[in-house]
């Protein structure tokens, strides 16, 4: 009875042991396959995803199906899965997916998941739909999703994917939709993918390294309505059999690399919608067949290089509601047949060639918004009748030739918010209608003859954000009305004839930001109410006759940055509240009868960096110790007063480059800073009791009469400028000249055929898919097809079998001891990687035993020193592109490459140009790694040109990217003054930074410096090209450590440009641009 008593208690614990462990594995046991490949989703879950995620999948089902997002046949197998905007947050996809053999759709879009695409999801044979886009997913396009044969839906869009676009996408014959744009794909688009006859979208636009041509392959593709290939590198025509597209809705080709002209073959994609061709370089005209387009409601060619006449047959487009034309070299009249589009909402023309008037008939495009014909050559008057358009709302005509009066009819454009007809010819009275606009919020007539006055029914137009009215010769009071203007942010009413007082109401708006009156016959009392305007940052009250002292509240006006009373009748001292003023760059008191002392308060002022006039008053004392603080101060004015004592305290303003203490009672040493040995003797001018000095603080012939010190200070001065520039001079032509002897030499060892070098086998090292080979390119090394000839080498223009124009780069030969100073292999991969949009880019390297040859993108417009030479009427805006682009890429190098790179040749001819003015920075055959083994025996060679060396090449051999600041400095120079670094066969052949320092110490205005043909422009303008100046100065300031870096240089630039409304808005800046997605 024990025994058996035993047993069964054994197997009563034995039974309740078992069904234990049945009760913990079965619901693994009985989980179907496909549950267990969908519980490694969550098992690959980061442990930062939320804890409930997913909480429907439970493992003691049998079945997934009832699971979120997974849909079941009636067998039981997985069909789908879709969990969109999941937090799936998985750093790889788990190929565990891919034995979901019955799954016909899987959706984990912006499920933020990283890591490759697994190649064994080629195996899911049922799949029709795969979407993984806006995830995080990296690496190349596995090639076996080719084999996903049933395949209807491929989007792998808005990732980080590399490489090349898979050609063996060709087999998926069944393929509707393939997204694959904004992510980081190069080489080119396989024409393989012409045999996707079912595909309807096509979208590959956002990869800024996808290259090549448009195969014409695609043109076979006729079930296509959507392809898009916006801001790739994407280069050639577009095919002429792109016109087979018959289904086509949407061609998105803005932002690349494609020229030649636009196909009139488009004009038999008779479904087509929206075609957005800008910001190309294409050229040629505008094809009349594309007024066959009986369905387009958008057409943008903006910012391409396209001539001759606009069509009149775009009238047939009868759908269009965009048309954009604007920044190209369109020529001819408007066509008055654009007055047939009833539809069209949006018309831009600016920025081209066209002559002739308005045509009157636009009046009839009754639901126009946008009306911007700024930026050319009409004349005539402005038609009454555009009047009638009761939806404008902006309204663009200046920068024209356009006389007559202000049509009082536009009073009835009711939605007009902005009116821009500045420097036109204008004349007559500002039509008082204007002001009853209830929601114009811009109003610019800068620059035309307008007269009478400004009438006080002004301050109806309470929407008003921008009222500039200067040049012009509008008269009377300023109305004290303007001060109910609320929300007025610029006034501008300079250069007119406006009389009486200056309202005290104009202190009521409080949101003003900048107040310019200068140039009028306004007198009295400078309103000290004007200290209540708490976010003004300009005041210019200069010209003008106002008296009185300078109102003490100015203090309270802490964002001012430009501050100019000039040439008024203030009188008294200046107040010592100005130390409030902790973001002043520049101060212009000059030209009044200010008296007492200069204010000691003013050195606390250590934002003042474009310069401090205080000229022509009748200051006295001596000079403050404690403007010793403006370090970063450029320009300084005290002549024309009588202030004595010494100056010694100038020297330490390390960042001046020009100086003026003439006519004035000072005496002791001249400071003998590298400075002031560089000033001409107009800068001391009537100082009888100044004197030279070797130290700086003892004149260097205290024994010889006085009346001989200032001839002896003459000729020191002349001696030590004429000395210091000889041996800088001397210094500088021994190294130039050793440097071309060294390349004659190079020169003389290259033979002309090359055959030699040649033949010994080559090393190819591509930087991105090229379709060419070494023979392709060295067949294009000949004298005919020589474009260039520097320092560093000899560079051809070839033209590769696909079509693609490359720039070669033949390096120089060089001495065996040489080779480690000037060799690439060690910096080549380095270069070859560098991206950016104002640097052109290299794209591959060659080299056998002899030979070195650098593949390029080809520039085709030129250079900037070819641009200035030939005499071309460039206004600011260009020049300004040019500048800020060219700086951007110097500070990239500079400060975002790791390590960082110097340029070493910054100059004119090395900043090359397409067709829309873009700068890209070229020749790096003498740039050099920072951080390289060899870096400080390469910096102690001579390197850069003639002209753009700057001066510590001449006694140091401690070169730093503050040597490319000051190359960058003279090139700003060039483009603003027009002149070369170096100016041959002149009178007056100075080089330039020294022949900018002598027109600033000729107490010249520093207008003067500028361009006759920029000197004008609108006074902003001038304003804006002044501040770019004083950029250029701070940039060659002959120390190194008192120059900006590259990156301060491009801030400073940025803030020089007003936004661009306040000068006219052209289409480049327009929103709608904005909307358009990227194809």
């Amino acid at each position: 009875m024990r025994k058996a008593g035993s047993i069964s208690t054994g197997s009563l614990f034995f039974s309740f042991f078992a069904m234990a462990i049945l009760s913990f594995i079965s619901p693994t046991v009985s989980l179907s396959p496909d549950g267990k490949a969908l519980l490694s989703l969550l098992a690959a879950a980061s442990a930062s995803s939320s804890p409930g995620l997913l909480p429907s999948w439970d493992s003691s089902h049998p079945t997934p199906c009832s699971w979120q997002g997974v849909t079941c046949s009636p067998q039981g197998r997985v069909i789908s899965l879709s969990l969109p905007n999941t937090f799936l947050n998985l750093t790889s996809i788990p190929p565990e997916l891919s034995s979901l053999t019955s799954l016909q759709l899987l959706n984990l879009s912006s499920a933020n998941i990283s890591g490759a695409i697994p190649p064994s999801f080629g195996a899911l044979a049922s799949l029709r739909l795969l979407d993984l886009s806006s995830n995080a997913l990296s690496g190349p396009i596995p090639q076996r999703l080719g084999a996903m044969a049933s395949l209807q839906f491929l989007l792998l869009n808005s990732n980080r994917l590399s490489g090349s676009i898979p050609p063996a996408l060709a087999n998926l014959t069944s393929l509707q939709v393939l997204c694959l744009q904004d992510n980081l794909l190069d080489g080119s688009i396989p024409s393989q993918l012409g045999s996707l006859l079912s595909l309807q979208q096509f979208r590959i636009g956002g990869n800024p390294y996808l290259s090549g041509r448009l195969p014409p392959q695609l043109g076979l593709l006729t079930n296509l309505t959507t392809f898009g290939a916006a801001a790739t590198s994407l280069s050639g025509a577009i095919p002429a059999e792109f016109g087979n597209l018959v289904n086509l809705q949407t061609l998105s080709l803005y932002d690349t690399d494609i020229s030649g002209s636009v196909p009139p073959e488009l004009g038999s994609c008779s479904e087509l919608t929206n075609l957005y061709l800008h910001m190309n370089k294409i050229t040629g005209g505008i094809p009349p067949q594309l007024g066959k387009l009986q369905k387009l409601t958008s057409l943008l060619l903006w910012g391409n290089s396209l001539t001759g006449p606009i069509p009149g047959e775009l009238a047939n487009c009868s759908e269009l509601v965009v048309l954009d034309l604007s920044a190209n070299k369109l020529s001819g009249e408007v066509p008055s047949e654009l007055g047939g589009l009833a539809l069209l909402e949006q018309l831009h023309l600016s920025d081209n060639l066209l002559t002739g008037g308005i045509p009157e008939e636009l009046s009839n495009c009754s639901s126009l918004t946008a009306l911007q014909l700024d930026k050319n050559a009409l004349s005539g008057s402005i038609p009454w009748h555009i009047g009638s358009l009761k939806s404008l709302q902006s309204l663009f005509l200046w920068g024209n030739s356009l006389s007559g009066t202000i049509p009082r009819s536009f009073g009835n454009c009711t939605e007009l918010y902005a009116l821009d007809l500045s420097k036109n010819s204008l004349t007559g009275t500002i039509p008082e209608e204007i002001f009853g606009l209830n929601k114009l919020s811009k109003l610019l007539l800068l620059g035309n003859s307008l007269t009478g006055s400004l009438p006080p029914s002004v301050a109806n137009c309470q929407s008003l954000v921008r009222l500039r009215l200067g040049e012009n010769q509008l008269a009377g009071e300023v109305p004290r009305e303007i001060g109910m203007l609320q929300n007025l942010v610029f006034l501008d009413l300079y250069t007119n004839n406006f009389t009486g007082k200056l309202p005290p109401e104009i202190a009521n708006i409080t949101v003003l930001e900048l107040l310019d009156v200068h140039n009028n016959h306004i007198a009295g009392e400078i309103p000290p109410q004007l200290g209540d305007l708490m976010n003004l940052e300009q005041l210019d009250l200069s010209e003008n006759s106002f008296a009185g002292g300078i109102p003490a509240s100015f203090g309270n006006l802490s964002y001012l940055n430009k501050l100019s009373l000039k040439s008024n009748l203030l009188t008294g001292s200046l107040p010592r509240s100005i130390r409030n003023l902790q973001k002043l760059t520049l101060l212009d008191a000059s030209g009044n009868g200010l008296s007492g002392r200069i204010p000691p308060e003013i050195g606390s002022l250590t934002s003042l960096t474009i310069s401090l006039n205080l000229r022509s008053n009748r200051l006295v004392g001596e000079i403050p110790q404690e403007i010793s603080g403006l370090t970063r101060l450029q320009s300084l004015d005290l002549s024309g007063n009588m202030l004595g004592g010494g100056i010694q305290v100038l020297g330490l303003l390390t960042s001046l480059t020009f100086l003026n203490i003439s006519f004035n009672n000072f005496s002791g040493p001249i400071p003998a800073t590298p400075f002031f040995r560089t000033l001409s003797t107009n800068s001391y001018l009537r100082n009888p009791e100044l004197c030279p000095s070797f130290d700086g603080y003892t004149c260097s012939s205290d024994l010889a009469p006085r009346a001989a010190i200032k001839s002896i200070k003459t000729v020191a001065l002349a001696c030590a400028v004429l000395g210091s520039a000889a041996l800088l001079f001397a210094a500088t032509w021994m190294l130039v000249g050793r440097n071309r002897k060294l390349a004659a030499e190079k020169a003389v060892s290259i033979p002309s055929s090359g055959c030699d070098d040649f033949s010994h086998p080559w090393t190819f090292i591509p930087f991105q898919k090229l379709n060419f080979t070494v023979d392709n390119i060295l067949e294009w090394l000949k004298d005919e097809n020589v474009i260039g000839k520097g320092c560093s080498g000899m560079v051809y223009k070839a033209e590769m079998p696909g079509g693609e124009l490359i720039a070669v780069k033949k390096l120089w030969k060089t001495k065996k001891e040489e080779e480690l100073v000037d060799a690439f292999e060690s910096e080549i991969q380095i270069l070859g990687h560098i991206r950016h949009r104002n640097i052109v880019k290299l794209l591959g390297y060659c080299s056998n035993k002899c030979v070195k040859l650098l593949l390029y993108n080809y520039i085709s417009n030129g250079n900037l020193q070819q641009l200035l030479q030939e005499n071309r009427n460039l206004d600011w805006d260009t020049r300004y592109k040019i500048a800020l682009g060219s700086a951007q890429g110097l500070a990239y190098l500079h400060h975002d490459c790791i390590p960082a790179i110097l340029h070493r040749d910054v100059k004119c001819n090395n900043i090359l140009l397409d067709s829309n003015f873009e700068a890209y920075l070229a020749d790096f055959g003498l740039a050099k790694l920072m951080s390289s083994p060899n870096f400080h025996h390469a910096m102690s060679r001579i390197a850069g040109s003639y002209g753009y060396i700057a001066p510590e090449y001449g006694y140091t051999t401690k070169i730093t990217e503050k040597s490319d600041v000051y190359s960058y400095g003279v090139v700003l120079l060039e483009i603003l003054s027009g002149r070369s670094a170096i100016e041959p066969m002149v009178g007056d052949s100075l080089h330039i930074v020294e022949w900018m320092k002598k027109k600033m110490g000729s107490l010249e205005p520093a207008v003067n410096i500028l361009d006759p043909k920029l000197r004008g422009m609108q006074d902003p303008m001038v304003q804006e090209m002044l501040q770019a100046l004083g950029i250029a100065m701070f940039c060659v300031n002959s120390s190194p450590s008192e120059r900006p870096t590259m990156k301060e240089v491009v801030a400073l630039l940025m803030e020089v440009k007003s936004p661009p409304e306040e000068c006219g808005k052209t289409s480049s800046q327009q929103p709608l641009i904005m909307s358009v997605k990227h194809g």
